[in-house]
């Protein structure tokens, strides 16, 4: 379970892109009552909402086999809501922030798609959308436009979401557009279960943390970093130390060491991390277990 733990991370990590907002789309179930559907058309509306959510720019859709084995286990697909715990461990084997959800109801000729999406942080169900097609003599025709409707209306809220502006965040000229927090959570030394509980797909991904690294100037200001794009903006990152596991030592090299997480796992109970001090200009990416308490950066 852990080996398949870290290889379906490491499948969904290479998929996604830095900006966009991941979807994770299951496989249409049948509604209660409903006429039996054929594996066909189950695989034409899943196959159809994919290419209407790839068009969407700034959306990645993410469907594997291993995604719907992994959710029917966790008993998604028979509630369609999970719990805290297994909707966090979602987000993190697949990388989406949220997952759709779509049911197909069918009477004769007639086929009935409801869909909507599941917020992974937060559990909530929005943006559901409906549409009814016709399917007389096998003819799908309409199912390509109904399924672009349905992706149009359930992604609005989401863009429109992301139209706000980002108060508070520094636009450092970064290739892939993501924007950087001014300062650090003010949270102290965080375990990383707390961190992605509170802060979830708002943490830094490994490879935003190189693309920092790799595309402005770092200098050291005495306690950190300060950090510059190639427009001229800038961020600070203070070294604030870190915190043993066992707290046993407590906090340790404050002035000296920062010590960040990431969002990207390195195994089922260690994540990446990213690391500086005063004479390591180029910052570097090692690994923590969950338990030891570091500094939190958020990006949009």
């Amino acid at each position: 379970m852990k080996k398949l733990f870290t290889i379906l991370f490491c499948m969904f990590g290479m998929m996604a892109s830095a900006d966009d907002v991941k979807l994770a789309l299951l496989q249409p179930r049948v509604a209660e009552g409903s006429e039996q559907c054929t594996p066909m058309e189950l695989n034409m509306v899943r196959g159809e909402l994919r290419k209407a959510f790839s068009k969407e720019s700034s959306f990645q859709v993410l469907t594997r086999a291993d995604v719907d084995i992994m959710l029917e286990e966790q008993g998604f697909q028979r509630s369609g809501m999970v719990e805290n715990a297994q909707r966090k461990q979602i987000g993190i084997m697949t990388g989406a922030q949220y997952i759709c959800v779509s049911t197909i109801t069918k009477y004769g000729t007639q086929l009935y798609i409801e869909a909507y999406l599941v917020n992974i942080e937060t559990g909530e169900m929005t943006n559901a959308a409906t549409q009814y097609i016709n399917v007389k003599n096998e003819n799908y025709m309409l199912l390509p436009s109904a399924c672009s409707e349905l992706a149009k209306n359930m992604l609005s809220e989401i863009r429109t979401k992301r139209k706000v502006s980002a108060i508070g965040y520094v636009d450092l000229g970064l290739p892939s557009g993501t924007l950087w927090k001014s300062t650090n959570e003010d949270c102290g030394l965080i375990t990383f279960d707390k961190a992605y509980n509170f802060y979830g797909s708002s943490i830094p991904t490994k490879e935003q943390w190189e693309e920092l690294r790799d595309n402005c100037l770092w200098v050291w200001r005495q306690n950190g970093y300060n950090v510059k794009g190639r427009n001229g903006e800038s961020i600070f990152l203070p070294a604030a130390g870190a915190r043993n596991p066992v707290d046993v030592i407590g906090v340790i090299s404050v002035g000296t060491l920062g010590a960040y997480w990431s969002s990207t796992l390195y195994n089922s109970d260690h994540s990446y991390t990213f690391s500086f001090g005063p004479d390591k200009v180029d910052a570097s990416l090692g690994y923590a277990i969950w338990k030891g308490g570091l500094s939190i950066r958020l990006v949009k």
